[in-house]
């Protein structure tokens, strides 16, 4: 167990808590004046009494952790944490989800001791560690959106299961990717319990950025005589102890079957009409891939684009019109072993790489007939026909996503930094 306090370099500081990595174990420490991390291998004065053996962070490690610290230093400085109790359960889950995560450590472990890609790859490090942290989970379950009388609403229901709507003031994003967005923004957004997760993006959402609409009770309406309330008040008079409304936006909620209701005129009548809600599974997200700028074909690009998206769905069709022509025999090959591709599509492909093949070995005679008076032995890499190594550094694709992010990822990567 920890010391709940620590004398470190002359000053007393909080124990926060413990980051422990596949070498590497770092202490949160925090006072009044400041938050730092300690690397327990480079100190041994803290006497500390651990379960584990300390052993020396590797470069990479150092700069992961560097990054938490950032991210924890912003989120203290933005008000993020409500006491250090909140901070301490932060610093928990954050070493739980690095722990369980099934690709952050064992990639961090393929750059232990390689200093110089490390050092040469920081910004795509910090890239990478962006797109790690943003995969806590989020639970959609209690959250769905609607229009009524040509507005947007988020409905959501809070930590005592009471129906909150939310006036949704933006327009180029659905209430999914405006949560996804708001998640990589603190950390506190960032616990394992998806659920909990979502209730606090959606009440930081309610105190800071959206109007809150009030429902309240018919009996209790100040416009109770407007046509709509009457409407609501003759609507399954049953149940009509359990609708609340508003009567400026109209919005109504019947508690017993959790139905938005609103009523307009039809005819010479009012009409209760139940609204049809949207949930995150079926949210109509932008479609990105159709509108993408695709720049002008570069090796490097398309191929980090193709590794760091094998496990998205990207329009082949879009890709393949913009860059079949430039794709080399080991891209195609990439393509074919890990994208789902249509017959069209795969004929494309196969046509392409024949024909890929077909110069390199014209240039291959060309180049062998020129040297005929002085030979050297020729390699020439065949097609693996399915068996390719990865055709660029695979340790260093793993940390390349951020390079393309901006440009190719489906949803926006936001960084956790303020």
């Amino acid at each position: 167990m920890l010391p709940s306090r620590i004398i470190y370099g002359g000053h007393l500081f909080d124990t926060m808590g413990l980051i422990k990595l596949n070498n590497g174990s770092f202490l949160v420490l925090k006072n009044d004046e400041e938050v730092l991390s300690v690397d327990l291998s480079k100190t041994s004065d803290l006497n500390l009494n651990l379960p584990f053996e300390v052993k020396n962070a590797t470069t990479v490690e150092t700069v992961f952790v560097d990054y938490i610290m950032q991210a924890i230093k912003n989120d203290i400085k933005n008000g993020k944490f409500k006491d250090k109790i909140a901070l301490r359960d932060a610093i928990t889950d954050i070493n739980r989800y690095v722990n369980t995560h099934k690709e952050l450590l064992p990639n961090l472990k393929e750059l232990d001791f390689k200093d110089d890609v490390v050092n040469k790859n920081i910004k795509q490090l910090f890239s990478y560690f962006d797109d790690v942290m943003k995969d806590a989970p989020l639970d959609f379950e209690n959250i769905s959106s609607f229009n009524v009388n040509g507005k947007n609403y988020i409905k959501y229901k809070d930590e005592n299961n009471q129906i909150k709507i939310l006036d949704d003031n933006v327009s180029n994003r659905n209430f999914v990717e405006q949560f996804k967005a708001k998640q990589n923004e603190s950390l506190a957004f960032q616990q394992k319990d998806g659920e909990i997760n979502s209730l606090e993006i959606a009440n930081d959402m309610e105190k800071f950025e959206k109007n809150s609409i009030q429902l309240d009770d018919l009996e209790q309406l100040d416009n109770k005589d407007t046509l709509s309330s009457k409407a609501m008040q003759k609507y399954e008079n049953e149940v009509v102890d359990d609708i609340v409304g508003n009567t400026e936006t109209g919005i109504y909620y019947n508690k017993d079957d959790d139905k938005i209701l609103t009523a307009n005129n039809e005819g010479n009548k009012v009409v209760v009409n139940e609204v049809n809600e949207t949930k995150a599974t079926d949210s109509t997200s932008i479609e990105q891939n159709q509108n993408l700028e695709y720049p002008s074909y570069d090796n490097e690009i398309v191929t980090q684009f193709l590794v760091a998206n094998r496990n998205k769905d990207i329009n082949m069709d879009i890709f393949l019109n913009k860059y079949l022509e430039n794709l080399s025999i080991d891209q195609i090959n990439y393509i074919l072993q890990n994208y789902p591709v249509n017959q069209n599509q795969f004929d494309m492909l196969t046509s392409q790489r024949n024909i890929k093949q077909n110069n390199n070995a014209n240039e291959l005679v060309y180049s062998e007939s020129k040297q005929m008076e002085n030979p050297k032995v020729k390699v020439l890499t065949l097609p693996n026909n399915g068996k390719t190594a990865a055709f660029i550094d695979t340790l260093l694709l793993s940390f390349i996503v951020g390079i393309v992010s901006g440009i190719y990822l489906t949803l926006l990567i936001l960084t956790i930094l303020s």
